[in-house]
Protein backbone atom coordinates (compact mmCIF):
# COMPACT_ATOMS: atom_id res chain seq x y z
CA UNK A 1 0.00 0.00 0.00
CA UNK A 2 1.33 3.44 -1.08
CA UNK A 3 0.64 5.79 2.16
CA UNK A 4 0.78 9.55 1.68
CA UNK A 5 1.60 10.84 5.14
CA UNK A 6 0.84 14.72 6.42
CA UNK A 7 0.95 16.67 9.77
CA UNK A 8 1.28 19.89 11.57
CA UNK A 9 -1.19 21.42 8.55
CA UNK A 10 -2.04 24.49 11.13
CA UNK A 11 -4.39 26.14 9.31
CA UNK A 12 -2.15 27.18 5.91
CA UNK A 13 -4.60 26.73 3.20
CA UNK A 14 -1.65 27.79 0.29
CA UNK A 15 0.82 24.66 1.63
CA UNK A 16 -1.99 21.84 2.24
CA UNK A 17 -3.34 22.99 -1.57
CA UNK A 18 0.22 22.91 -2.47
CA UNK A 19 0.82 19.41 -0.78
CA UNK A 20 -2.53 17.70 -2.06
CA UNK A 21 -2.02 18.35 -5.66
CA UNK A 22 1.73 17.16 -5.34
CA UNK A 23 -0.23 14.22 -3.64
CA UNK A 24 -2.62 13.15 -6.40
CA UNK A 25 0.00 13.05 -8.89
CA UNK A 26 2.37 10.40 -6.11
CA UNK A 27 -1.11 8.58 -6.84
CA UNK A 28 -1.45 7.23 -3.22
CA UNK A 29 -3.60 4.89 -2.10
CA UNK A 30 -4.71 6.15 1.56
CA UNK A 31 -3.97 9.46 3.01
CA UNK A 32 -3.36 9.93 6.74
CA UNK A 33 -3.06 13.36 8.52
CA UNK A 34 -1.64 12.81 11.65
CA UNK A 35 -3.05 16.27 13.42
CA UNK A 36 -2.90 19.96 14.91
CA UNK A 37 -5.03 20.44 11.11
CA UNK A 38 -5.42 24.65 12.80
CA UNK A 39 -3.26 26.43 15.14
CA UNK A 40 -0.64 29.31 14.06
CA UNK A 41 -2.00 30.34 10.80
CA UNK A 42 -5.16 32.03 9.42
CA UNK A 43 -7.42 29.75 7.38
CA UNK A 44 -9.08 27.27 9.77
CA UNK A 45 -12.57 26.59 8.44
CA UNK A 46 -11.01 26.08 4.79
CA UNK A 47 -8.33 23.52 6.36
CA UNK A 48 -10.95 21.30 7.83
CA UNK A 49 -13.16 21.53 5.08
CA UNK A 50 -10.02 19.89 2.02
CA UNK A 51 -9.15 17.29 5.06
CA UNK A 52 -12.76 16.18 5.87
CA UNK A 53 -13.36 15.71 2.12
CA UNK A 54 -9.47 13.71 1.21
CA UNK A 55 -8.08 12.51 4.30
CA UNK A 56 -8.68 8.67 5.14
CA UNK A 57 -7.15 8.36 8.38
CA UNK A 58 -7.16 11.74 10.78
CA UNK A 59 -6.04 11.92 14.16
CA UNK A 60 -5.97 14.73 16.88
CA UNK A 61 -3.52 17.11 17.53
CA UNK A 62 -2.61 19.04 20.78
CA UNK A 63 -3.85 22.89 19.31
CA UNK A 64 -7.10 20.59 17.69
CA UNK A 65 -7.57 19.63 21.01
CA UNK A 66 -6.82 22.74 22.71
CA UNK A 67 -8.97 24.83 20.07
CA UNK A 68 -11.66 22.45 21.09
CA UNK A 69 -11.29 22.11 24.82
CA UNK A 70 -10.58 25.84 25.35
CA UNK A 71 -7.70 25.07 27.88
CA UNK A 72 -4.34 26.80 26.73
CA UNK A 73 -1.79 24.55 25.93
CA UNK A 74 0.71 25.74 28.21
CA UNK A 75 3.80 23.78 26.92
CA UNK A 76 3.38 26.58 23.89
CA UNK A 77 4.32 29.94 23.81
CA UNK A 78 1.76 33.25 23.48
CA UNK A 79 1.70 33.46 20.19
CA UNK A 80 0.62 30.03 19.70
CA UNK A 81 -2.01 30.73 22.43
CA UNK A 82 -3.22 34.05 20.71
CA UNK A 83 -3.61 31.48 17.17
CA UNK A 84 -5.39 28.93 19.58
CA UNK A 85 -8.30 31.45 20.84
CA UNK A 86 -8.39 33.29 17.25
CA UNK A 87 -9.01 30.26 16.09
CA UNK A 88 -11.93 28.65 18.54
CA UNK A 89 -13.70 32.29 17.17
CA UNK A 90 -13.57 31.69 13.73
CA UNK A 91 -14.63 27.71 13.74
CA UNK A 92 -18.44 26.99 13.64
CA UNK A 93 -20.33 24.35 15.81
CA UNK A 94 -19.34 21.75 13.07
CA UNK A 95 -15.67 22.43 12.94
CA UNK A 96 -15.56 22.10 16.51
CA UNK A 97 -17.90 19.20 16.67
CA UNK A 98 -15.43 17.60 14.19
CA UNK A 99 -12.51 18.24 15.98
CA UNK A 100 -13.61 17.13 19.09
CA UNK A 101 -14.49 14.03 17.65
CA UNK A 102 -10.95 13.28 16.38
CA UNK A 103 -9.07 10.06 17.94
CA UNK A 104 -5.69 10.58 19.86
CA UNK A 105 -4.03 7.42 17.58
CA UNK A 106 -5.11 4.55 15.92
CA UNK A 107 -4.02 1.22 15.38
CA UNK A 108 -4.78 0.70 11.84
CA UNK A 109 -5.46 -3.10 10.20
CA UNK A 110 -3.34 -2.09 6.64
CA UNK A 111 -0.45 -2.04 8.74
CA UNK A 112 0.55 0.91 10.95
CA UNK A 113 -0.18 3.57 14.34
CA UNK A 114 -0.45 6.83 13.90
CA UNK A 115 -0.30 9.59 16.85
CA UNK A 116 0.66 13.32 16.51
CA UNK A 117 2.79 12.87 19.85
CA UNK A 118 5.05 10.61 20.79
CA UNK A 119 4.43 6.82 22.06
CA UNK A 120 5.04 7.19 25.78
CA UNK A 121 2.17 9.09 27.55
CA UNK A 122 -1.44 7.84 27.36
CA UNK A 123 -2.58 10.92 25.30
CA UNK A 124 -0.58 10.61 22.36
CA UNK A 125 -0.78 14.54 21.45
CA UNK A 126 2.47 15.57 23.00
CA UNK A 127 6.01 14.63 23.47
CA UNK A 128 8.57 15.24 21.08
CA UNK A 129 10.27 12.45 19.39
CA UNK A 130 13.74 13.83 18.89
CA UNK A 131 16.63 12.19 19.07
CA UNK A 132 16.89 11.67 22.55
CA UNK A 133 13.58 10.16 22.93
CA UNK A 134 13.77 8.07 19.55
CA UNK A 135 15.17 4.87 21.03
CA UNK A 136 12.37 4.74 24.10
CA UNK A 137 9.39 5.59 21.45
CA UNK A 138 10.71 2.73 19.39
CA UNK A 139 11.02 0.41 22.36
CA UNK A 140 7.31 1.61 23.38
CA UNK A 141 6.03 1.00 19.98
CA UNK A 142 7.64 -3.10 19.71
CA UNK A 143 6.41 -3.74 22.84
CA UNK A 144 2.95 -3.53 21.78
CA UNK A 145 2.08 -7.37 20.49
CA UNK A 146 -0.90 -6.03 18.84
CA UNK A 147 0.93 -3.30 17.03
CA UNK A 148 1.76 -3.25 13.76
CA UNK A 149 5.71 -2.52 13.85
CA UNK A 150 5.34 0.62 11.38
CA UNK A 151 4.37 3.86 13.36
CA UNK A 152 3.85 7.61 12.62
CA UNK A 153 4.02 10.84 14.40
CA UNK A 154 4.15 14.36 13.82
CA UNK A 155 4.56 17.18 16.19
CA UNK A 156 8.44 18.38 15.51
CA UNK A 157 7.60 19.97 12.10
CA UNK A 158 10.94 18.37 11.23
CA UNK A 159 11.07 14.97 8.88
CA UNK A 160 12.78 11.80 10.82
CA UNK A 161 12.66 7.99 9.96
CA UNK A 162 14.15 5.91 12.55
CA UNK A 163 14.04 1.77 13.70
CA UNK A 164 15.16 -0.61 16.36
CA UNK A 165 17.07 -3.86 15.28
CA UNK A 166 17.93 -5.50 18.21
CA UNK A 167 18.53 -2.70 20.94
CA UNK A 168 20.56 -0.84 17.90
CA UNK A 169 18.71 2.71 17.35
CA UNK A 170 19.01 4.05 13.99
CA UNK A 171 18.34 7.18 12.85
CA UNK A 172 17.54 9.68 9.45
CA UNK A 173 16.97 12.82 8.49
CA UNK A 174 15.15 11.69 5.13
CA UNK A 175 17.06 14.17 3.01
CA UNK A 176 16.43 11.36 0.36
CA UNK A 177 14.63 8.20 -0.18
CA UNK A 178 15.09 5.26 2.47
CA UNK A 179 14.40 1.69 2.59
CA UNK A 180 14.35 0.57 6.57
CA UNK A 181 15.83 -2.90 7.30
CA UNK A 182 13.78 -6.02 7.09
CA UNK A 183 14.57 -7.36 10.36
CA UNK A 184 13.17 -3.84 12.42
CA UNK A 185 11.33 -4.19 15.78
CA UNK A 186 9.40 -1.20 14.95
CA UNK A 187 9.71 1.68 12.59
CA UNK A 188 9.01 5.64 13.46
CA UNK A 189 8.01 8.17 10.77
CA UNK A 190 7.56 11.81 10.68
CA UNK A 191 6.54 13.34 7.51
CA UNK A 192 7.73 16.53 8.60
CA UNK A 193 5.10 19.85 8.54
CA UNK A 194 2.91 20.92 5.48
CA UNK A 195 1.95 24.61 7.24
CA UNK A 196 5.25 25.24 9.06
CA UNK A 197 8.38 23.66 8.58
CA UNK A 198 10.90 23.91 11.55
CA UNK A 199 13.95 22.16 9.94
CA UNK A 200 15.50 25.44 8.02
CA UNK A 201 14.00 24.90 4.48
CA UNK A 202 10.45 26.69 4.43
CA UNK A 203 9.13 24.34 1.94
CA UNK A 204 5.98 22.07 2.65
CA UNK A 205 6.75 18.46 3.32
CA UNK A 206 4.38 15.25 3.01
CA UNK A 207 5.77 11.66 3.25
CA UNK A 208 5.20 8.78 0.91
CA UNK A 209 5.15 5.21 2.36
CA UNK A 210 5.27 2.10 0.74
CA UNK A 211 4.65 -0.21 3.36
CA UNK A 212 5.04 -3.39 0.90
CA UNK A 213 8.51 -2.78 -0.10
CA UNK A 214 9.70 -0.76 3.57
CA UNK A 215 10.71 2.90 1.63
CA UNK A 216 9.65 6.14 2.55
CA UNK A 217 10.41 8.79 1.03
CA UNK A 218 10.20 12.93 2.18
CA UNK A 219 8.81 15.23 -0.67
CA UNK A 220 9.24 18.97 -0.28
CA UNK A 221 7.11 21.45 -2.13
CA UNK A 222 7.04 24.97 -2.82
CA UNK A 223 3.95 27.37 -2.31
CA UNK A 224 2.82 30.98 -1.71
CA UNK A 225 3.90 31.52 1.19
CA UNK A 226 3.60 35.12 1.11
CA UNK A 227 0.22 34.60 0.61
CA UNK A 228 -0.14 32.55 3.79
CA UNK A 229 1.82 35.34 5.41
CA UNK A 230 -0.84 37.89 4.68
CA UNK A 231 -3.38 36.08 5.41
CA UNK A 232 -1.66 36.14 9.14
CA UNK A 233 -1.24 39.70 8.83
CA UNK A 234 -5.03 40.38 7.71
CA UNK A 235 -6.27 38.35 10.47
CA UNK A 236 -4.33 40.07 12.76
CA UNK A 237 -2.70 37.24 14.20
CA UNK A 238 1.22 37.92 15.56
CA UNK A 239 4.15 38.97 12.83
CA UNK A 240 6.41 36.08 14.48
CA UNK A 241 3.78 33.71 12.67
CA UNK A 242 4.76 34.83 9.37
CA UNK A 243 8.36 35.40 10.43
CA UNK A 244 8.30 31.52 10.77
CA UNK A 245 7.46 30.47 7.54
CA UNK A 246 9.70 32.96 5.47
CA UNK A 247 12.02 31.20 7.67
CA UNK A 248 10.91 27.56 8.27
CA UNK A 249 11.97 27.47 11.60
Amino acid sequence: MRLAVVADIHANRYALEAVLTAIHAAGADLLVCLGDLVGYNAEPRECLQRIREVSGVVIAGNHDHCTVSQEPDWGTNTAARQAQAWTRAELDADDLAYLGGLRTHTIDSRGFVAAHGCYLNGTYLTGYVTSTMLGANLEAVASKESWPRIAFCGHTHAPLCGWLEGDRVSEDRLAAPLTWPSGARAVLINPGSVGQPRDGDSRAAFAIVELETRRVEVRRVSYDVEGAVRAILNAGLPASLADRLRDGR
